[in-house]
């Protein structure tokens, strides 16, 4: 039966997918990483391919994987890279990468540039061929891009080792569009000068390079923005919101590439961290398991298909025959190890002291592990195929570049579990491994408090309970275990607290899928639990948060602005407003905590250290929860009903999915309530913050000063009034101080502070009236609750105090009290 080339190639995706499956189901059999499996399974077809059986008995299959070895170059960095590039950057741990971002500068560009000069150099003495600086650079540029996809893999198989993962993946993000961007400029140098020694300006390529780099930066910020803003108008709708970040990464390279001609690279990692950092509260709650999920579907049907393919080219492609030819592979192997050390030995002074640092342990594994993937052959090939470059250098260029992916991939790959077990990274650290003995010993304890109520059960009664229980007895408490690694109490301290505000964290993002917390809320709560984590993880104080609920300084700046006054206001309502939902979750997050603290101390005294850390944020948070609802009852009343009406609605739809998965209702039958309810939650929103003048009237009317005051003053008032939030321990003004406006007290309580006394005014209370005679405050204003007040202008009050006797006589009144106290 014939078949024609395209469907065997796609029969060729069905197989490769199949081939994956069965590497990943056989690990036990297979103990090469899966990468190493599938390079080596893709040359052996390879290799098959070139022999006369295949020729003569499968002909057709052969010349499918002729033009699979002949795809080009620039379609496979197009279909793959976007795909693993994004998810890459998607999954990362924003807040660490933000840490470790210039240790992993400093390997991705200096070092990356280093690395290139030095291969570039032992190119141009060592190789036999006599290239030009030219092509010693350009070659030196596209095997300095490292592929970490198989020691990433295995470090989280082996042992948990999330910074030496995030250093180890972001170089290679980060590397990648370096190399390209290199191998760009050195490629244009070469196609301008080919046979003749290219002359370059170090300046030219630099600036060239931070242009390229740049608006690839904002090309990815660009298309990131536009998604998030189409994103955050859908609600639970995981085909369209999946479908965008597909769209976005293809098209965020394809326009970097092919339309700017800059970093296509740089381009995606910028978008993926923007989704992983903004978007993971912009994307519906619902959604966004369920995306992970995918992108991982998505890079392990890309790594599958890449490394077949890869060896297919390889053992398709390359010559085989000049002995010559393997020598140099042999050299430049053993050179890019060397020179991967020196790069790396190089920068360590700078490595050990900014970011998180580094010690010798995890530099041997970065060297190590300078894996040489995809990228590295899809940029020879385009040198391979390139007509206008001798076919010879093409060939060198491509042989050598295969063999050291094949190496790299082959040795480094495989030997990688043997080097990690030598470090001692094999397994986790000491104090982390004892606070996950202690939960182990938690769980047992709980499973035999369990096992007489499952004993009773009427179906059980013939079980093997003896052999059951067995292995839980092998379970002792940590401290019965004997081991020759002395951990330290503080060692032990800080993996306790450590793994406490990662319990916090993973509360956060659990209330935000339920509908409990609002997106806002929750990045503000996992951005104070990521800066707690930081260096020596501490429980209290939490600095970070409490700060957030203090409205920024600038604000009084833009404040004095004409025109601002409005969006200030509401700005400052947003804060007051989401410091409550914060707060509120906070509470909750230390109160569930607190319910694993005997699970995982492993010493009285660091148990009763985090509760008394629990318990000073709660009393701090309560205190802040009840100023609030003291002197902003509308704005906590607004809150809770919000936040109620909200739980109420997910709660209903969780009902809905109970009744359907419980086969009480259809599931086509239950779609229009849960249509109805994801509605009414899509349209949810709060009460809004703005107050009119005529409202503000009417607060006025009910101060008690206001009685016998016309009606049509107090509206003049409202619409003169400017609107200001304070915090508390804020000063207000300062004694002396010009001015030309007074004060009304709407919310809160106010400090008055004389040289010789103090003075608590509340709610309904002008402040700042001696100005009418002065133009400057005679005492000083300070907050002492979160406070709202309404600024009224000396000069227009005068004139609305000249046509309302009432209104001029309790000013009067009120200047008479301050002037005398003034004289006391």
């Amino acid at each position: 039966m014939h078949l024609d080339s395209g469907v065997l190639i796609l029969m060729f995706v069905v197989v490769s997918l199949l081939l994956g499956a069965l590497v990943k189901s056989l690990p036990k059999i297979l103990i090469s990483p899966y990468s190493v499996v599938l390079l080596l399974a893709g040359l052996s077809i390879g290799l098959y391919s070139r022999t006369a059986h295949m020729e003569a008995n499968l002909p057709e299959l052969n010349q499918a994987l002729g033009e699979l070895a002949l795809i080009d170059p620039h379609l496979i960095l197009l279909l793959f890279l976007p795909t693993l590039i994004f998810e890459s950057a998607f999954a990362m741990e924003t807040h660490l990468f933000k840490r470790m971002f210039s240790q992993i500068a400093i390997l991705a560009v200096p070092g990356l540039i280093l690395t290139t000069t030095l291969t570039a150099v032992l190119a141009y003495y060592f190789f036999p061929w006599q290239w030009s600086w030219t092509v010693c650079f350009l070659f030196g540029a596209l095997i300095s891009a490292t592929d970490p996809v198989a020691v990433v893999s295995l470090l989280k198989e082996v042992s948990s080792r999330k910074r030496l993962e995030t250093l180890i993946e972001g170089e290679s993000l980060l590397n990648d569009g370096t190399a390209i961007v290199l191998f760009t400029l050195f490629y244009g140098l070469l196609s301008v000068a080919e046979g003749a020694e290219a002359s370059f300006n170090v300046f030219t390529i630099s600036g060239s390079f931070l242009s390229v780099v740049l608006l690839g930066l904002l090309i990815g910020l660009g298309v990131g923005a536009v998604i998030l803003l189409w994103v955050g108008r859908l609600f639970n709708q995981p085909i369209i919101e999946i479908t965008l970040t597909i769209s976005a990464a293809y098209i965020a390279y394809f326009i970097a590439e092919n339309v700017f001609h800059v970093s296509g690279v740089v381009a995606v990692v910028a978008l993926g961290l923007l989704l992983a950092s903004i978007g993971r509260t912009r994307i519906s709650p619902e959604v966004a398991g369920f995306l992970h999920h995918f992108w991982q579907m998505m890079a392990h049907i890309a790594n599958t298909l890449i490394f077949i393919l890869v060896g297919i080219i390889i053992a398709s492609r390359i010559r085989l025959d000049v002995l010559e030819w393997w020598i140099t592979l042999a050299g430049l192997y053993l050179g890019i190890q060397v020179i991967r050390a020196l790069s790396v030995m190089v920068f360590m002074p700078l490595l050990k002291r900014i970011g998180i640092g580094i010690n010798k342990e995890k530099a041997i594994v970065l060297v190590w592990g300078g894996l040489r993937g995809a990228v590295s052959l899809a940029l020879a090939l385009i040198i391979a195929q390139d007509t206008m470059l001798a076919k010879e250098l093409g060939d060198q260029v491509l042989f050598l570049t295969a063999g050291i992916v094949v190496l790299t991939i082959v040795i480094n790959s495989s030997t990688m579990t043997m080097v990690l077990r030598y470090l001692g990274l094999d397994k986790l650290p000491p104090a982390k491994q004892a606070s996950l003995d202690k939960a182990k010993f938690s769980i047992k304890q709980r499973l035999l408090n369990e096992l007489p109520q499952l004993q009773q059960n009427e179906f059980l009664q013939r079980a093997n309970w003896t052999g059951l229980t067995k292995p839980l007895n092998k379970i002792h408490k940590p401290a019965e275990q004997q081991s020759s690694i002395v951990i330290q109490d503080e060692d032990l301290r800080i993996a306790f607290n450590r793994r406490l505000l990662e319990t916090e964290r993973q509360f956060y993002w659990s209330q935000f899928r339920q509908g409990a917390l609002t997106g806002t809320a929750t990045k503000q709560l996992v951005n104070a639990v990521e800066v707690a984590l930081d260096g020596n993880p501490q429980i209290s104080p939490r600095s970070t948060l409490f700060d957030f609920w203090k409205t920024p300084s600038y604000v009084r700046f833009f404040n004095h602005i004409p025109g601002f006054n409005r969006i200030i206001v509401h700005f400052s309502f947003e804060r007051l407003a989401l410091s409550y939902d914060t707060a509120r979750g906070f509470i909750q997050a230390q109160e569930e905590i607190e319910k694993h603290i005997s699970s995982l101390s492993t010493s009285k005294q660091d148990a009763q250290a985090a509760v008394q850390d629990i318990e000073s944020n709660k009393q701090h948070t309560r205190l802040h929860i009840q100023e609030l609802r003291e002197n902003f009852p509308d704005l906590s009343y607004s809150l809770e009903t919000h936040s109620a009406h909200r739980l109420m609605l997910n709660l209903e739809r969780v009902y809905l999915d109970d009744l359907i998965s419980e086969g009480v209702l259809d599931e086509s039958e239950a779609n229009i309530l849960t249509i109805e309810v994801e509605n009414k939650l899509a349209h949810l929103q709060q009460q809004p913050h703005n107050v009119t003048a005529k409202e503000i009237s009417k607060q006025l009317a009910a101060m008690p000063w206001a009685k016998g005051i016309k009606n049509r003053s107090l509206a003049a008032l409202g619409k003169l009034a400017k609107r200001q939030i304070y915090n508390s321990g804020e000063l207000i003004y300062r004694q002396n101080r010009r001015t030309s406006s007074i004060a009304v007290v709407m919310h809160g309580k106010v400090d008055l502070i004389c040289i010789s006394r103090e003075d608590i005014v509340e709610v309904g209370s002008i402040i700042g009236v001696y100005a009418f005679l002065t133009g400057r405050y005679k005492n000083c204003a300070k907050a002492v609750t979160p406070v709202e007040l309404i600024w009224l202008d000396i000069h227009k009050l005068k004139n609305i105090i000249a046509k309302d006797v009432h209104l001029g006589e309790m000013f009067a009144d009120h200047l008479e009290h301050e002037t005398h106290e003034r004289h006391e």
